[in-house]
């Protein structure tokens, strides 16, 4: 009935237990509770729900005790497994430690490198005022660590031919059973040529690290056992006045029989590589028998016209003579190195000055000289316009009783890698 009532009702459900329990009091109640009974039958016969009650609140009871012992021994649980923890955890804890050890290695790195550039910084402040010199031996041997200018020097067949020739064709007279000390070695392309004619011992000396690739190229072509690459420069690797020990393969009281090198540069001295090959040659090279190989060289000088300022005359019909006065102050600033056209030269070629290897000293590198040109004048012409002095040098292989060979770099000969120097009149 209380069920039919309230599904039957209108009231709100605020309203509706009030209302519940008005009609409640106005059906009555009794003493008996045969009568009672009608109160408490439902309104669905052998409804689940009321059929359960008991059991659902035993159920509950069971599931709040059960609640209190899971927690119990969860927490016991807990204790064991922090007393003796699995595998898998102390794996995820040791990877946790690693992290966070690279992460401090990372930090304490990075502090480090802020120290030391604020060192530096603070370093470079205080001696802002005092310039750093600069390192030019570390300048000049690193440029020739690379190939390209081994490339060059090797693929200039005027300069590698001539080489070769003149050493294969002294064999019997120089190289047979001699010594020989190649300074500046590269990728010991004459260290090579000295073996082939017969040297019995090769010393090959380089400052770069070109000296590996050389290292490698003499063992490959079997001569192993004849060429030594040392890496060094050739002052520091011999012994000089300090007592010090030769650092080359020699033995005591052996000598150099024969040196050869490359060491010339643009207009001859440029490099001032010749010094060095210098010290060497007053130093470990047989004074009675030895010699320099090439054994002379000079230095040549002819006078040239260029029309290259006339180009900004016109250039595509736009008068473009203002850059006149750029081009001329960028040519006599400084030596220009380039392939002069022989066409071009005016006057006649003269020697400026003559070499001896074998003889001449450092501070004759030094020089001055007086020179005269004599101007090429055309028969139809009053007179001809030199611009720029042209310098070149020439190379003698030509010892007395060796089979001689030479070669210019001229503008007139076949060209060369090093080309001709040219030096602008104002």
């Amino acid at each position: 009935k209380c069920r039919e009532f309230v599904l039957k009702s209108q009231h709100d459900d605020a309203i509706v237990g009030e209302k519940l329990t008005e009609y409640l009091m106005q059906q009555g109640t009794s003493d008996s509770e045969d009568d009672d009974e009608h109160f408490f039958k439902p309104v669905l016969e052998d409804d689940a729900i009321l059929m359960s009650m008991d059991d659902l609140e035993a159920l509950q009871k069971e599931k709040e005790e059960g609640s209190v012992a899971s927690d119990s021994k969860d927490v016991e649980e807990s204790k064991n497994n922090s007393d003796s923890p699995s595998n898998s955890e102390l794996a995820l804890r040791i990877a946790t430690l690693e992290q966070q050890l690279a992460s401090a290695k990372a930090c304490i790195s990075s502090l480090t490198k802020e120290e030391d550039v604020k060192t530096a910084t603070a370093s470079s402040t205080r001696k802002a005022s005092t310039p750093k010199k600069q390192d030019n031996d570390t300048y000049y041997f690193s440029g020739y660590s690379h190939h390209s200018i081994h490339e060059t020097m090797l693929k200039d067949f005027v300069r590698t031919s001539s080489y070769e020739k003149a050493i294969l064709s002294n064999t019997e007279t120089l190289f047979k059973d001699k010594v020989v000390l190649d300074i500046g070695c590269g990728t010991g392309v004459l260290s090579l040529f000295a073996a082939k004619a017969g040297a019995r011992k090769v010393i090959a000396i380089d400052n770069s690290d070109i000296i590996d690739e050389a290292s490698i190229i003499v063992q490959l072509n079997g001569y192993g056992d004849i060429i030594t690459c040392v890496r060094g420069k050739v002052e520091d690797l011999l012994a000089q006045g300090g007592g010090s020990k030769s650092q080359l393969p020699l033995e005591d009281g052996e000598k150099v029989d024969v040196i050869v090198s490359e060491w010339m540069g643009y207009a001859l001295l440029f490099e001032t590589m010749l010094p060095s090959v210098m010290v060497a040659r007053d130093t470990i090279m047989n004074k009675e028998t030895g010699t320099m190989f090439p054994n002379g060289s000079n230095v040549l000088l002819e006078g040239a016209t260029d029309d290259r300022l006339s180009y900004w005359d016109n250039v595509h019909e736009i008068n473009m003579t203002p850059m006149k006065h750029r081009v001329v102050r960028e040519l006599t600033t400084e030596a220009t190195v380039e392939i002069v056209d022989p066409t071009k030269i005016v006057t006649n070629r003269i020697e400026l000055i003559y070499f001896d290897l074998n003889t001449c000293k450092d501070q004759d590198l030094d020089f001055e000289v007086s020179f005269q040109l004599e101007p090429k004048i055309a028969e139809e012409e009053e007179s001809v316009n030199i611009n720029k002095l042209v310098v070149s040098f020439d190379i003698d292989f030509n010892l007395s009783g060796t089979n001689a060979v030479s070669f210019s770099t001229g503008c007139q000969s076949q060209a060369t890698h090093w080309q001709q120097t040219t030096l602008w009149f104002d």
